[in-house]
């Protein structure tokens, strides 16, 4: 039963670390304005506005010294309890304005 309840929990966890759907019609000229889009749809819920929230045992974003290359990396394979989002993410374009957007929050 427990264990039933474990699984059913990391579900649901799984589930709210999504967010909107994309659309085609709402990205910018501004790389840090998609990225921040793309933050809000997918990585809000568990690091917060600010980086720095930790749901779900999420990283503090504003402490971390990852360089964009190693950011990419964890977003597109996942890492822990963090989905991977290599089929969710449809162009490299999306996942440079991701990183650059989270390492803007070290600001």
């Amino acid at each position: 039963m427990v264990l039933r309840i474990l699984y059913l929990s990391f579900g649901v966890f799984l589930l709210s670390c999504g967010g909107a759907e994309e659309t085609e019609e709402q990205w910018s000229t501004s790389s840090i304005e998609n990225g921040e889009q793309l933050y809000t749809i997918h990585c809000l819920r568990c690091h917060g506005s600010s980086g720095d929230l930790g749901a779900s045992g999420s990283k503090n974003l504003k402490i971390s010294t990852l360089k964009s290359p190693e950011i990419i990396k964890i977003i597109r394979e996942g890492k822990g309890a963090m989905p991977a989002y290599a089929n969710t993410l449809d162009s490299e374009e999306k996942f440079n304005w991701l990183s650059e957007y989270v390492i803007s929050l070290r600001n």
